[in-house]
């Protein structure tokens, strides 16, 4: 197996691990591979769910192995990525470019899953009549979310890859076997994808998820390879072609390789498979199945599979430096909206506390002054003031209360005690503190006063309290009830 030198270093991530796999570029050329876990929600379905803990979580894989990478190849989740042979007319790729082809194509005649797909394209084959473009498409906002983090790691280059096109060489590099038509069955904890490769170039592809519990996912592969094996001998090649071999491969996290392998010893799958043994890893023990990704993601395609090195989905990136200047612009534009929004106008307020309280100690000490120098009038208390203005309001309103209290005084009974009342003849309001055997009782006898002495629609002879009373109160069995006459 050869594998790639330099300094590229490889990398898969599930939404439970991180492979890591890459060669130094010393002389001994050491190979270095490693794993670490994600915990939940960092990614979802091959999303970027929490940038912050996945750039954590890289820092802490690179630091382990001593790594500081400047060029990832990125192995992207299976169900991210949709791979399609598309043939162009030669003419019109002549005119505008296959680049320029494939756009105009996006959503008209080239569809792909994506509410914003982006799309990298290999020419594959080409003759007088037209161009064989071997497309693959992912979607724009899973791509700028992974290349977000790297630049936060400082990779200068990332380019892509799949878990199919990887296994495939491992397999052609390990089995020194290649067929003309091969199928590739991939299964993974809650889905399996389905490819044909055709003179090592993926001709289908299909992703689905598992319907049933784990019990009936085999019955379910079942299915599906004997109808795609099917759909590609008498579809695809009208009978002339048919799957020559499959190979089945665990990427699961549920299954060990031993109830894989023994699940799929009696597969009536109707055509010649095999089930994929892991290889060895360097240290002996077997591949784990994110680091057996990144490791097989550095071994060189040959065959036709080496016109598709790698992916590049043209991503519409601004420069490092330029990236660089809008964070310091940002950075900047923070600053000065704190300081104009928080701090001068701060500044400003303490400066007005400072000169209105100098304010307010020079008055202070000027009515001092004048406290001394003038003669102090006679002073009465509150008790003698509030005295002093009832007696004039009683005289200008001159409305005796006699009645009114003689009135609120019959209705009393043996059940309620007016234990004391005052009168506030400027708004008119009679104040007493009642108190009887229960709450119940004194509310009774608040809506018989009102009743009997309300004022209701037209003034009645007799009547002379002018708005519902007003009571609160302050006690179990005390209130307090203002009265307001007309």
């Amino acid at each position: 197996m050869t594998v790639r030198r330099g300094n590229e270093t490889n990398l898969y991530l599930s939404d439970s691990s991180v492979g890591l796999f890459t060669r130094r570029a010393n002389r001994t050329g050491e190979e270095v591979h490693g794993r670490i876990d994600l915990g939940k929600g960092i990614l979802e379905n091959g999303y970027v769910a929490d940038a912050e803990q996945l750039v954590l979580r890289l820092k802490t894989l690179f630091k382990a192995n001593g790594l500081k990478p400047k060029r990832i190849r990125l192995v992207l989740n299976s169900r991210n990525v949709v791979m399609r042979v598309v043939d162009l007319p030669r003419g019109e790729v002549a005119e505008t470019g296959i680049a320029a082809k494939l756009d105009a194509e996006l959503g008209k005649t080239i569809h792909f899953p994506f509410p914003h797909p982006r799309v990298s394209y290999n020419l594959i084959g080409q003759d007088d009549a037209s161009v064989k473009v071997f497309v693959v498409a992912s979607d724009d906002k899973l791509l700028n979310d992974y290349l977000d983090v790297f630049d936060r790691l400082n990779v200068r280059e990332v380019v892509f890859d799949t878990p199919a096109l990887c296994l495939y060489t491992l397999f052609t590099n390990t089995a020194n076997v290649r067929y003309r038509s091969m199928m590739l069955v991939t299964v993974y904890d809650r889905y399996f994808t389905i490819r044909i490769f055709e003179e090592d170039i993926p001709v289908f592809n299909l992703v689905e998820e598992f319907e049933g519990d784990v019990g009936t996912r085999y019955e379910e592969i079942d299915n599906y390879v004997e109808r795609v094996a099917n759909y590609y001998r008498y579809n695809m090649n009208r009978g002339d072609r048919s799957i020559e071999s499959a190979l089945v491969v665990n990427l699961g996290e549920q299954d060990d390789e031993a109830r894989f392998e023994s699940a799929f010893s009696a597969r009536p799958f109707g055509i010649p498979y095999r089930v994929f043994k892991f290889p060895d890893a360097p240290s002996g023990t077997g591949w784990n199945r994110a680091g057996l990704i990144a490791f097989a993601a550095g071994l060189e395609k040959t065959g036709n599979l080496a016109k598709i090195p790698h992916f590049d989905f043209r991503l519409d990136r601004p420069l490092r430096q330029t990236r660089m200047m809008q964070r310091i612009l940002a950075v900047a534009f923070a600053v000065f909206s704190i300081v104009s929004l928080v701090y001068i106008p701060y500044h400003t307020t303490s400066e007005e506390i400072f000169i209105l309280e100098n304010e307010n100690r020079n008055l202070s000490a000027q009515l001092e002054a004048l406290e001394a120098e003038i003669a102090l009038l006679p002073s009465f208390s509150a008790k003698e003031r509030a005295y002093s203005d009832a007696y004039d309001a009683l005289v200008d309103a001159g409305s005796p209360i006699a009645p009114y209290l003689a009135d609120l005084f019959d209705m009393t009974g043996t059940d309620v005690e007016v234990l004391s009342w005052t009168y506030g003849a400027a708004d008119r309001e009679i104040r007493i503190v009642l108190e009887g055997s229960s709450l119940a009782v004194l509310q009774e006898y608040v809506l018989a006063v009102y009743e009997a002495h309300g004022i209701v629609g037209e003034p009645e002879s007799g009547r002379w309290i002018d708005t519902y009373p007003v009571y609160a109160g302050s006690g179990t069995n005390r209130i307090e009830v203002t009265f307001r006459h007309a």
